[in-house]
């Protein structure tokens, strides 16, 4: 049987899920490049909230966030601690009727799948869910008990570590330096350990630094990069004494870190026109810690004003700034590129670790057998490029 050699660019969310689901395949011959670590990078600064339902994702796509919430549990189930799940179970809040309406829909879509799922509009009640919130200034909230969040970097190496068991080769710490083009059709992989290896399928799984792999092949990948903004703050009380869920609001979310509460701004809030939201900056010189913006500081304390006062007195631990990959739908760019045999899985922005599994299925079955599905059609890239 001919093998199919695929090479794929990036290790993390994105790249080590496709690489698990290419190496259920007999035929596939599959590369993996990792410049720096398995599931470093923005996959690291993840919040890893995979709910069973917010507003991040549309109810259009409900299959494909229940495939990740499924798939990870039962890495979870196999390894109990694998996925680093923390089951918090998630509080949506509606802050008008159209929010309101789309989260009664995504609870009958949770109760249709056999999950726990409420819409609440008991006052007494939200506030114990959650009793720093303001329930006045909500008009109710869905809550779904089963779910929590994941530890991205955790599952991007459990993925990994399933890949190379099925035979896949991962080489970390290895970086791309050249893609070689020839007659508008991808052909091989440069290396920074000196070597050339010719592929018959380049995947670029890179995220935000997608924007500059792109060149390589003189793509114009329209992601733009949206800045993650992030908080881990100390309590008034300086620790929890109850389940703080993952909680979403439409302008942000919120989460349990130990004691603290992590809190970021929501990517679908961002602004891709203003550039202090938005630009198209080099990953790799993201920070550590810090690089947050002032204005986000402001935005963050009037938003807890408003609607967490129990925690308008906390302190502050640290901070972080990450980068998500944003295309102007505020969906990810999955499949072929006007290059020959050069495909894309980025763009997911805030949503990887939500949107990798069923992705990765999906782009797998189409490397290996070229069968396209409605979620690739419609996530395609050519969407963007013929505009």
């Amino acid at each position: 049987m001919d093998k199919v050699k695929i090479g794929l660019i990036g290790g993390g969310i994105s790249g080590t899920a496709l690489a698990y689901y290419l190496s259920l395949y007999e035929e596939a011959e599959i590369s993996l490049f990792e410049k720096d670590r398995i599931g470093c990078g923005t996959t690291a600064k993840s919040a890893g909230t995979v709910c069973l339902f917010d507003d991040s994702l549309n109810n259009r796509y409900w299959d494909v966030r229940l495939y990740g919430f499924e798939t990870y549990m039962k890495m979870e189930q196999e390894k109990p601690g694998s996925t680093g799940f923390d089951k918090t179970g998630t509080l949506n809040c509606a802050t008008s009727p159209e929010v309101e309406r789309r989260i009664k829909t995504g609870i009958a879509l949770t109760k249709a799948a056999g999950y726990a799922g409420e819409y609440i509009t008991d006052k007494d009640r939200i506030k114990q869910i959650l009793p720093c919130i303001n329930p006045d200034a909500i008009l109710g909230a869905g809550y779904t008990a089963d779910d929590g969040y994941f530890d991205g970097t955790m599952i991007s190496n459990n993925f990994a570590a399933k890949a190379e068991a099925n035979g896949a080769k991962l080489y970390k710490g290895v970086e791309v330096t050249k893609v070689v083009v020839e007659n508008g059709e991808a052909k091989a992989l440069v290396t920074s350990d000196g070597e050339t290896r010719a592929f018959d399928v380049i995947v670029d799984c890179t995220g935000p630094w997608s924007r500059f792999t792109g060149e390589l092949v003189g793509l114009d990948v329209p992601i733009w990069h949206t800045k993650a903004e992030a908080f881990f703050l100390i309590p008034p009380e300086k620790k929890l004494d109850y389940v703080f869920p993952v909680l979403k609001f439409p302008a942000f979310y919120a989460l349990r870190a130990g004691d603290n509460v992590f809190i970021c701004k929501s990517h679908l809030s961002m602004d891709l026109d203003n550039p202090m939201h938005a630009g198209q900056w080099d990953p790799d010189k993201l920070p550590q810690v810090g690089g947050t913006d002032d204005y986000f500081i402001e935005f963050l304390f009037d938003q807890m004003d408003t609607n967490l006062p129990g925690l308008a007195d906390s302190g502050l631990n640290s901070s972080w700034l990450s980068y998500r990959a944003e295309t102007r739908d505020f969906l990810p760019i999955i499949g072929d590129s006007p290059v020959k045999n050069y495909l894309l899985a980025t763009g997911y922005g805030g949503n990887g670790i939500i949107e990798a599994p069923a992705v990765s299925r999906d782009l797998a079955k189409y490397i290996m057998r070229g069968e396209s599905t409605l979620l690739l059609e419609e996530w395609a890239f050519s969407r963007l490029w013929k505009k």
